[in-house]
Parts: C-alpha cells; sequence; structure tokens
C-alpha cells in the first residue's frame, strides 16, 4: 500500500454487467467498487462473453477481461479464465486480491500466486446443479482444495453460508455482508397494483418456472391472476410453449428484460412478486421488489428465507407448486394486505443499502491489510517483484 493509504486490489469476477446472461454477482462487484473508487485503485478481471470490450473503465473501475471463446465448448470462457487468471495477478502490482467463488470448482487457487491478502467472495455455490449438468465431481474438487487451508478470509452473503463456509475453512474469517441496492429503487407503493411479477433469469430448474406455470395451471389462471414474466435466459421458449399449451396466453405476458427506469415500472405496477427459486445464495431481486413496497412470495430455502421472510413474505414449503398459487391468491385477493406487507418490506430493504455494504465491504478490507505484518509485506516484493512492489 502507497504512502496514501490506497489499495491497489485486483477483484476476480467471472461475469459481467453487460453479459447478456449475467447473474447478480457482477452488480455487487460493481456497486461495491464504484463505491470505494475515490480512495483506492481497482482492477475487475472477467472472463469473456460475446461483443464483450477487453478493457473498460466503469465509474473509476478499470476492467479486462482474460481468456476466449469457443462457441461449441460451454465451459471455454471461464476455463480459459481460469487459466490465464493466476499468471495475470502475480505479474500485476498489487495490495489486496479479492477472488470471487468461480465455476465449476469455487476456487481460482489465487493463493498460490500472490502472498498478498486474498479475499474470497461467496456468491455462487450451485455444485449440485453442474456436477448434474457436466457428470464431473466439482464439489469433491471443491472441498480438496478448502483442505489446502490457503483461504484465510471469506465474505459470504448469508448466515447459512458462514455456517458452510467456516466447517469448509475452519481457520477462515468469515464476515457476512449481504448484497445491496441502490437509493434509486426505493419507492412507496403505488395503489393496488395490476399482476403478480417474476423478475430474473429464465433458467426452468433453478429459478422453478416449471412450477410457477403449474401453480397458474391449477389456482392462479383459474383465478383469473394475470402474471408478467421479466427477463431473459434459455428457457424462455419452452416457458412461452407451456403457456400456450395450458392456454395461459391471456393471463401470462412475457416482457423480456428490463433495466433501469423500465424495472422500476415494472415493479411499481405489480401487486406481489413471486420468487419460485429452488436453490439461491441471496436472492436480490426479491431485495429490488421489498425496496419498491412490494410482498415476495417465495419457497421455504436457505439463504433467500434470511432476506424474505414474514411479516414482508410468504415462505411456501419447499417446491409445492399447489401451497404457492394458493398463497398467490390469497394474496392477490387482499390487496390492502399486500399493501402493508409492501411498507414492511421497504423498511426492511433500507437496511440493504449499497453505502452501508460497500463500507461494511472496505472495513473488512482495511482490518485485513492492519493485520499483514511488515515482514510479510517485505516478503511479498522480494518473492513476487513483477507482481507486488
Amino acid at each position: 500500500m502507497n504512502p496514501t493509504g490506497r489499495l491497489r486490489i485486483l477483484h476476480a469476477d467471472t461475469d459481467d454487467l453487460e453479459n447478456p446472461l449475467r447473474g447478480g454477482q457482477p452488480v455487487r462487484t460493481f456497486a461495491v467498487n464504484a463505491r470505494m473508487a475515490a480512495r483506492h485503485d481497482i482492477t475487475v478481471f472477467t472472463s469473456v462473453y460475446k461483443n464483450c470490450r477487453r478493457r473498460m473503465e466503469r465509474s473509476g473501475v478499470r476492467y479486462k477481461r482474460l481468456g476466449f471463446r469457443l462457441p461449441p465448448f460451454g465451459l471455454s470462457p471461464h476455463l480459459s479464465f481460469l487459466a490465464a487468471l493466476g499468471p495475470t495477478i502475480a505479474r500485476t502490482p498489487h495490495d489486496l486480491v479479492v477472488e470471487e467463488f468461480t465455476p465449476p470448482v469455487g476456487f481460482c487457487g489465487l493463493p498460490w500466486w500472490t502472498k498478498a491478502p486474498v479475499v474470497l467472495g461467496v456468491q455462487w455455490y450451485f455444485f449440485d446443479q453442474w456436477e448434474k449438468r457436466y457428470h464431473l465431481p466439482f464439489s469433491r474438487w471443491m472441498k480438496r482444495l478448502a483442505r489446502t487451508g490457503r483461504y484465510r478470509h471469506v465474505i459470504v452473503q448469508s448466515n447459512a453460508m458462514g455456517r458452510e463456509l467456516q466447517s469448509l475453512l475452519p481457520r477462515a474469517t468469515v464476515r457476512c455482508i449481504p448484497s445491496g441496492i441502490d437509493d434509486s429503487a426505493f419507492s412507496e407503493g403505488q395503489g393496488a397494483g395490476d399482476y403478480v411479477l417474476f423478475l430474473g433469469r429464465l433458467d426452468m430448474e433453478h429459478k422453478g418456472l416449471d412450477l410457477l406455470i403449474e401453480a397458474w395451471r391449477k389456482t392462479c389462471g383459474p383465478a383469473k391472476i394475470p402474471l408478467v414474466i421479466a427477463g431473459e435466459g434459455p428457457a424462455r421458449a419452452e416457458l412461452e410453449a407451456m403457456v400456450a399449451r395450458e392456454k395461459l396466453d391471456g393471463l401470462v405476458r412475457f416482457v423480456g428484460r428490463v433495466e433501469g427506469a423500465a424495472k422500476q415500472d415494472v415493479l411499481k405496477r405489480c401487486r406481489l412478486f413471486v420468487m419460485p427459486s429452488r436453490y439461491e445464495t441471496f436472492g436480490i431481486a426479491a431485495l429490488e421488489a421489498m425496496a419498491a413496497s412490494k410482498p415476495v412470495v417465495c419457497f421455504d430455502i436457505d439463504h433467500l428465507n434470511e432476506l424474505a421472510t414474514p411479516p414482508w413474505a410468504e415462505n411456501i414449503a419447499k417446491f409445492d407448486s399447489d401451497a404457492l398459487g394458493l398463497a398467490i391468491a390469497r394474496l392477490w385477493l387482499n390487496p390492502e394486505h399486500c399493501q402493508a406487507m409492501g411498507e414492511q418490506a421497504r423498511r426492511r430493504a433500507w437496511d440493504y443499502r449499497w453505502d452501508a455494504i460497500a463500507r461494511q465491504q472496505e472495513d473488512f478490507y482495511l482490518e485485513i491489510i492492519a493485520s499483514t505484518s511488515r515482514r510479510e509485506t517485505t516478503q511479498n516484493s522480494r518473492l513476487l517483484p513483477v507482481g507486488i512492489s
């Protein structure tokens, strides 16, 4: 760290804000780093994606792409990113490295490439799903890497995830710092609302969209409850076919991906928000709905149930589409109760503003740096003269 106190931070995140299929991870990466960029020098390394720019800057944060795409091979961006990442970290001057848990094996192995502190950020943790897709033991490989004990600083987004990571890394300091939301996302409820809203990536298994359509087929469709599905993803064509097959075309409307003012508008106009995911590590879409004064209906799954919980949410027994439909129908018929739940949701969401979250994360970085001895810093300069100066 230079005499001014500015940290040189390298942040490895395979995903990016402009990736058409991005999740919530790059949103957090940008939101936190942009709020620290005036005080620290920050470079984010991401994998490549179609039509990406190899280098760019956002709000004082530098972005560089690593790796390449071979379109027939779906893992090529991830694997080439991982192959390039370690050597890039080693030759780039830095004081601190942030490593996001990354498909397919979670750990990127950056403590083997630097003597500087490495902070592990855990937002992705979907090993079961990747093993089913690729028929490889990713979870076993991840646990083998964990047993090396090289990771000492970890950020998680839920207490449940904290317990999981503490068991994997018993010598690590695990800090729960959830994702956040911009102040501009907050709004008071405006009227009863015109529809139920789903907002997110159109992934059938992950987001539970088959269960959502089943709830509409059995309960919400006969009750004439309108549903808006906002988002894009690989399941869109299959979803549209399901809706047509069940003759729900007049009730279920697809509006595509929405961002910025369009997202705020679609949230403001709904009566309640439904998030039927089978698994999440946080649930940023639920937080956005809460900030817009909307109640949330979701399954009672780990991590999400720490954010979306009564009295501002309905937690449904896991993957019970009948119970999901009944809960939605019950709330739909009571708009005044929806508005009361939405008010409580907005007040709870206020604790998750990005400014406060970024301060917590920066404080953790500074705490880590303060605990690093001067002797270790001197050794870093000697062992990795190109990477750390």
